[in-house]
């Protein structure tokens, strides 16, 4: 049986979703993203039988040297190894950064990917599309952001957004490409949800959650009921683009609306005492919003540790001097311990609130950096090995997946490719991607990711 988002197709026997691909597909074509829309009944995927139903990402942007954090190499030259120590972890065997105490003593629960890779070009950009969608591509090839698969395939489970990105989106990080965080063609009902707005400031607000001047509820609600009488006539056409508008408008309405969402996003319900757990920043307090937002009926939220590279002290540290002069004491003296206080506070939260087990947690970034120190005591760009890792869910914590060599230059055994890691979330969020697909562009149905899971975290 082969579910094309969520209708079951019946095959013969002994054919599988790969040989379907090859003979079979061109048969499918005339099938609509209506009459697949319309044929989500049948339930192709089955959230209730999934053990996680929420994902949540943290995404640092600039991406951490492997060898200053969760790969460490003490017995490589003073030039490889960097200037810190590693420190011992509640796992025989597992070593961390010194600047990860916290972190340290609940090893238990995560499961490190030390062998990642890619050798598709070492840009930013490109490292954040493998990362958000599991595809490289170009402008002229947009690939959809796993946030907005994820809505596709499940949809909310309220008036919230089912997914969302904070606090904002990726800026410049150094080119004009695709950054990866959009629906591309599952449309503007998936679009992920940007909160705008620092959730650590005194001020905070959510700028799209307040009606526009002169927008009474009378004239909001009016303009609901237009809307869904123009809909209901255009939907007798099967226009695709009609569902997906339909989609988009009844989220802003009911963003703009709903007592209920409003709340999920005031941080001054919470105590004083776990704002300051979590860290009064703004990555900090994202992670604090994050959870409130999968409390509240989210499934996928992505936190982004800063949104460009540029004057700010941030993961990418180059060390140049200039508008990238990130060091090894920005790491030590800000970024490491405002990470550690943060992602640890979540998996407490989280798990105090019973949600650990539903939901996962995802580090990522978009590559590592290079073993060899360069002329300033910085490091470059380097995809050809990096580690980021799991936590929560049916997750099994208290290990290491592949390593790198003596100098963290390359995999030494169990190379993993970007597109694993997003196979690993959409099958552990309950999709089987060996009888499930997804309709892509033109309505015709396509794999979600050229990938098959890693089976060690499960």
């Amino acid at each position: 049986m082969l579910h094309i988002g969520n209708e079951k197709v019946s095959l013969c026997s002994g054919v599988n979703r790969r040989s379907f691909l090859q003979v079979g597909a061109a048969g499918m074509a005339g099938l609509t993203l209506p009459t697949l829309i319309k044929l989500e009944a049948a339930g192709a995927v089955d959230d209730s039988k999934a053990k996680i139903k929420n994902c949540i990402t943290l995404f640092l942007v600039g991406s951490p040297g492997h060898l200053d954090t969760w790969d460490m190499k003490p017995e490589a030259p003073d030039d490889i190894r960097g200037a810190f120590k590693p420190i011992d972890t509640n796992v025989p065997g597992i070593q961390i950064c010194e600047h990860f105490p916290r972190m340290a003593r609940m090893m238990d629960k995560v499961a490190l990917i030390r062998s990642l890779h890619h050798n598709t070009g070492a840009s930013h950009e490109n490292g954040q599309r493998w990362m958000m969608t599991g595809h490289d591509f170009s402008a002229d090839n947009m690939q959809p952001y796993i946030g907005s698969v994820i809505s596709r395939m499940f949809g909310g489970r309220s008036n919230l957004p089912a997914s969302v990105i904070l606090p904002d989106k990726i800026g410049n990080t150094g080119t004009s490409t695709p950054h990866g965080q959009d629906p591309a063609w599952l449309g503007s009902g998936h679009q992920p949800f940007f909160l705008g707005g620092d959730p650590s400031r005194g001020d905070f607000k959510v700028a799209d959650l307040q009606p526009p001047a002169g927008q009474t509820e009378f004239r909001i609600n009016s303009r609901r009921r237009v809307l869904a009488e123009l809909d209901q006539l255009q939907r007798r056409t099967e226009s695709s683009t009609t569902i997906q508008r339909d989609t988009a408008y009844s989220r802003a309405f009911n963003l703009l609306t709903s007592p209920e969402t409003k709340r999920a996003f005031d941080l001054t319900e919470e105590t004083e005492k776990l704002r300051d757990r979590y860290g009064r920043n703004t990555f900090g307090q994202s992670c604090l919003m994050a959870r409130r937002m999968i409390e509240h009926g989210s499934r996928f939220v992505t936190v982004n540790h800063f949104d460009t590279v540029f004057n700010i002290a941030c993961w990418d540290m180059h060390a140049d001097g200039g508008g990238l002069n990130n060091t090894h004491k920005d790491y030590e003296n800000l970024l490491c311990p405002q990470f550690d206080q943060a992602f640890t506070a979540l998996v407490e939260d989280l798990e105090g609130r019973g949600l650990l087990q539903e939901t996962v947690i995802a580090v990522l970034s978009e590559f590592g950096r290079t073993p060899k120190l360069n002329a300033r005591g910085g490091r470059d760009h380097y995809p050809s090995a990096w580690t980021n890792f799991f936590c929560g869910g049916n997750i099994k914590g208290g290990q290491a997946i592949g390593s790198t060599d003596k100098i963290g230059a390359a995999p030494h055994d169990y190379p993993i490719l970007p597109p694993r890691i997003l196979a690993s979330i959409y099958h552990g969020m309950g999709i089987d991607l060996e009888t499930t697909m997804m309709p892509g562009p033109g309505g015709r149905p396509i794999r979600f990711v050229e990938a098959e899971p890693i089976p060690e975290l499960f």
